[in-house]
């Protein structure tokens, strides 16, 4: 591209960047740059990156592997004298100084500044454990103070809202890294303290270089976390990274995340359990209602049994109709017996007949009073009987029924519409399936919110 197009038209970002590349790579070949080691990680390809800065700049440095075999490792805070060239990315427009040669010059000033301050504040017993305050178990409201658009707050609510979404959250934001940053640390956890506003204190921010997190190392941090009658969890940058806010707080989590896990392990210990209760208070239920219900089919059966042998025994008892037919049979025959009689016996037979006539009258009498006598007897039984047999049925019905109605009562104790009445609600999707999670739900969907007294459908709108 020749010069004078430059300010004749729109360039586009490719162009821009390409004619940046080629300046820098021209003009900036050779060059030799003192400054302190900060923020180094070795890289899986074998490569180094990391921060030479001083007090007021800082520019980004990578030495490539093939570099490596003239020189030692740093670390951070070292102070190195540099040489290589300036290399501009086009891709991403990020401009990194290319090192060939190093050699370490000193120790950097702000690592010495942090060992210093240490050491102060040891001797002033502020890191001692025995003035440490215990992370209290029940937690109402946690304070958040960190930067308000950073990775830390978000890894905290999400956590939180996954392990115990009923915590209540205060944020306090603030500048994590930069001038004023450690000041308005200490501002934040002054006034958390003035309106007693929470129950634990989690001050911290994600990871970067040492001077990023130079800040929690400040004086006015290190006092302001010894002064607070609130307990205070230090969060700082990863796991290696220890600030001295790590060692003056209550507690030091290695990051945000464990942070937030730690200040929700007793909320999420008691889901699980209640959970576990309630999946065992149904299981129980649903075995003493099989139970019960076995019983109660038992007790159909046996009443079924006691109807058999009612009428089996009124079955038994003759009645008078067919006493009478039997009686008019044996006179029938009677009488046809007198009629193959040959006429000489007529006479004696007719006197005999009259004497069996006579004795059968006498007979019938005595057989209708015995019959009645026999009718009455087992009338007067089968009247006895009836009133046990229904006694024993009432019963074996009101003990049934009393078994019954604690199974009842015993039930709707485990019930979860119990549970519900006591304030709690159980939310499903359109299918009926328990929403257990809020991941389970996205926008749009259609859930049912059962409560004691009936369900409410709505919408979702958004997961916060």
């Amino acid at each position: 591209m020749k010069a004078y197009d430059i300010f004749d038209r729109t360039l586009t970002v490719s162009e821009a960047n390409g004619l940046i590349h080629d300046t820098v790579e021209e003009l900036f070949y050779e060059l030799s740059i003192e400054g302190e080691v900060s923020g180094f990680r070795p890289a899986s390809s074998g490569h180094w990156y990391f921060t030479l800065k001083d007090s007021s700049a800082a520019i980004d440095a990578a030495v490539f592997r093939s570099f490596q075999m003239q020189m030692m490792m740093p670390e951070n805070g070292d102070l190195v004298v540099a040489k290589g060239s300036l290399s501009f990315y086009t891709k991403t427009g990020k401009l990194s100084f290319i090192i060939r040669e190093m050699k370490k010059k000193g120790d950097g000033g702000l690592l010495e500044m942090i060992e210093k301050r240490k050491a102060y504040y040891r001797s002033l017993g502020y890191f001692d454990e025995d003035r440490k305050k215990p992370i209290p178990d029940e937690i109402e409201k946690l304070g958040v103070i960190t930067s308000p658009t950073g990775a830390a707050i978000r890894d905290i609510l999400n956590i939180t809202k996954r392990r115990a979404p009923s915590l209540d959250i205060i944020i306090f934001p603030t500048l994590v890294q930069g001038d004023g940053a450690a000041e308005n640390i200490a501002m934040r956890i002054r006034q958390a303290n003035l309106f007693d506003a929470c129950s634990v204190l989690i001050v911290g921010r994600g990871g970067g270089s040492a001077e990023d997190l130079s800040c929690f190392s400040e004086p006015v941090v290190i006092e302001a976390i010894h002064d607070s009658s609130i307990p205070i969890i230090s969060a700082v940058g990863h796991e290696i990274d220890w600030p001295l806010s790590d060692y003056a707080a209550d507690k030091r989590a290695p990051t945000p995340s464990a942070a937030a896990e730690l200040v929700t392990e007793t909320i999420f210990r008691r889901r699980e359990r209640l959970e576990k209760a309630l999946a065992f208070s149904l299981s129980a239920m649903n075995e003493k209602i099989s139970d019960y219900a076995a019983r109660l089919e038992k007790c159909r059966h046996s009443f079924a049994e006691f109807e058999k042998k009612i009428l089996r025994l009124g079955g038994r008892i003759p009645s008078t109709s067919d006493l009478g037919r039997l009686l008019q049979l044996r006179v029938l025959n009677a009488e046809t017996t007198l009629l193959y009689t040959e006429d000489g016996i007529n006479t004696l037979m007719k006197k005999r007949l009259e004497d069996k006539e006579k004795k059968l009258d006498e007979l019938l009498s005595e057989s209708r009073a015995l019959i009645e006598n026999k009718m009455n007897t087992y009338s007067v039984l089968l009247k006895d009987f009836v009133p046990e047999i229904e006694n024993r049925v009432r019963i074996r019905i009101k003990d049934n029924s009393s078994r019954l109605s604690a199974l009842l009562r015993e039930t709707e104790a485990l019930s979860p519409l119990s549970i519900l009445s006591r304030g709690y609600s159980v939310t499903m999707n359109s299918k009926g399936k328990i929403i257990r999670r809020a991941e389970d739900a996205a926008p749009g969907d259609e859930i049912i919110t059962r409560m004691m007294d009936g369900s409410i459908k709505s919408i979702v709108k958004e997961r916060i």
